[in-house]
């Protein structure tokens, strides 16, 4: 979910040099909004993927079910949104120059972290179950290890089972 966040800031950082807005603190008020809007979008994807996921689809079936389902709630407030802050980001009232950074900020930050976000996010997710995988893995390995239940790389571990009975013969006997 966190990946999301830079993604909006390149478009935001974007969007005030296209339109050659200042950055000030009506377009740092915008990015504080624009964290809450691009934070929501992923959290919509993910929570979803991991619904499925405790259902018992599997990953890559998952993120494209949630990818499809959601597709349309991400894209009805990113519109909602643009459209909402266009007449600010126009200037079109008294006053409206210091104000419309707000509106650019947010515009073009979510447009660009709607765009990306429907890569991005699964990308990342899939990157990251598989080091949670790698590393559940490695753990069990070390801990089999530890308790003395596998044998070590490379050597082999004499457990008192494997030891041979003495050999009985000889003028004892």
């Amino acid at each position: 979910i966190m990946f999301s966040l830079p993604v909006a800031l390149v478009g935001a950082f974007l969007g005030l040099y296209l339109t050659g807005n200042t950055f000030n603190i009506f377009s740092l008020i915008g990015m504080i909004m624009l964290m809450g809007l691009v934070g929501k979008n992923a959290i919509l994807l993910i929570d979803f993927c991991t619904n499925l996921r405790r259902e018992g689809m599997a990953r890559t079936d998952a993120i494209l079910e949630a990818g499809y389902i959601r597709l349309r709630p991400i894209l009805m407030t990113t519109a909602t949104v643009v459209f909402a802050m266009l007449p600010l980001a126009m200037k079109l009232e008294e006053g409206g120059e210091s104000r419309a950074p707000l509106a650019v900020v947010i515009i073009g930050g979510v447009i660009s972290s709607t765009l990306l976000t429907l890569v991005l996010v699964p990308s990342v997710y899939t990157i990251l179950d598989d080091a949670k995988e790698a590393i559940g893995a490695l753990s069990a390995r070390l801990r089999r290890r530890r308790d003395g239940t596998a044998p070590a790389h490379g050597v082999a571990v004499m457990q008192a089972s494997m030891v041979p009975p003495p050999v009985r013969g000889g003028a004892e006997d």
